[in-house]
């Protein structure tokens, strides 16, 4: 009893060191299981790190890896252009389109969507009048849109959990779930900041804007449309593929390698910076954490921790805790730590109880994605850092005061809008 407390008690300490100092959060758990799990609890070194995530570490290093080339060899960039010409550049549809094209990017497996997407969209907003502070939102809440998709980090986190688990996962019902939860508040910002009443003027196609700066209102940032060169079209191919392959369910981490390394056979210049750039410190912080978690499992103190949930009498009610306890987390940490801290622990809750596992994860997970718009997380750094300077306040307040709503809210929101119609019974 007395490990197993220490263990969940390291657990936390290991959150709040890797929020507090610049430690990688996937280390500190390695570490932890290190001394948890071998030292004082005894395991073989096997036993101690059998619940490392393989196929979770493989989806990510695969997808990002993937969508790395994209990025840069100009198929994002494609892909953006053509969006806005589809709509002719019309000023209404643009916080749209730059919603959807953060929402994609998210989708397929970029970490962090908005830094790509938000000098664009911020520059838009500068020349053609639209609310700054605005376009910001729509880029999080589109970024939170997408970041919950069977191939994207977030997504294949909860999936992994979950089977390793051995409960049922759903990853479309969560897909759509977390899209509709962040739909819903961006058409109400869109409407709030007179979205429907922008002038309906169609927006000039000219040479391709680097984001704002200084003088970002003086340039017009819309990009041209990039020539579709046979690089781009095997890419957006490849992305296609990965798609329908996770619609059949084939092993997404190896299928976005395997597509990667052929592109690489085609033309190979982008491929080494591609590599380097996976974000290996979130697959560390990710597969580390997860690993700890399964030594927790392990040692019975996961089971713990479920007793002492069930003790409580109100597993509903412990619901509504743990996705608050994920939405003040994430809006000053990282989302993928979060997530992959706090869904093991309604792991014994779910065993224990008739609650709906796609219900309780989403709250857990939407509450941890839809808070980026905290001025203090990673996308809401990004908006702000490419407002312009005379709005860059305005933005900051903005976000300051939507993101604490956020916080204090959508938690509820989403209990009520999905437990309890689910526990009903």
């Amino acid at each position: 009893m007395t490990l197993q407390i220490v263990a969940l008690v390291v657990l936390v300490a290991a959150f709040v060191l890797g929020t507090v100092r610049p430690v990688n959060l996937g280390a500190i758990a390695l570490g932890a299981t290190f001394v948890i799990g071998i030292l004082a609890a005894g395991l073989s070194t096997e036993d101690a790190v059998a619940g490392f995530p393989v196929e979770l570490m493989l989806i990510l290093v695969g997808v990002t890896y993937l969508f790395n080339v994209a990025r840069a060899n100009g198929t994002v960039d494609w892909l953006i252009a053509g969006a806005v010409r589809a709509v002719r550049g019309r000023t209404p549809f643009l916080p749209w389109i730059m919603f959807a094209m953060t929402a994609l990017l998210s989708a397929i497996g970029a970490v962090f969507s908005p830094p790509i997407v938000a000098p664009i969209a911020l520059a838009f907003a500068a020349k053609h009048r639209i609310p700054q502070p605005m376009m910001g939102i729509m880029v999080v809440h589109g970024a939170a849109a997408g970041s919950l998709s069977p191939i994207s980090v977030y997504g294949v986190t909860v999936a992994g959990v979950l089977n390793q688990a051995g409960l049922p996962n759903d990853p479309w019902g969560l897909f759509a779930l977390a899209f509709v939860a962040s739909l819903v508040p961006a058409i109400g910002v869109f409407a709030v900041y007179g979205g429907f009443r922008l002038r309906r003027t169609a927006v000039p196609v000219a040479a391709a804007g680097a984001g704002p700066s200084e003088d970002a209102g003086d340039a017009d940032p819309t990009p041209s449309m990039p020539r579709l060169t046979l690089d781009i079209a095997l890419t957006a191919t490849a992305i296609a593929g990965l798609l329908v392959g996770a619609v059949l369910d084939l092993d997404v981490g190896l299928l976005a390698i395997t597509f990667a390394v052929l592109l690489g056979l085609y033309r190979h210049q982008h491929h080494p910076d591609a590599v380097r750039d996976i974000p290996w410190s979130v697959v560390l912080l990710v597969t580390g954490t997860i690993t700890y978690v399964g030594v927790l499992q392990e040692i019975g103190a996961i089971d713990l921790l479920g007793d002492g949930a069930l003790a409580i009498g109100a597993p509903v009610a412990t619901v509504l805790l743990l996705g608050y306890l994920a939405g003040v987390v994430s809006a000053f940490a990282s989302s993928a730590g979060t997530i992959a801290a706090l869904t093991p622990l309604a792991v014994p809750l779910l065993q224990n109880s008739t609650l709906s596992v796609l219900a309780v994860v989403a709250v857990i997970a939407i509450s941890a994605t839809i808070v980026d718009v905290s001025p203090f997380s990673g996308n809401g750094a990004a908006v702000i850092a490419n407002a312009t300077p005379d709005q860059r306040d305005r933005v900051y307040r903005t976000q300051l005061l939507y993101g604490g709503g956020v916080v204090a809210l959508a938690p509820l929101l989403l209990w009520l809008a999905i437990v309890l119609p689910t526990s009903a019974g």
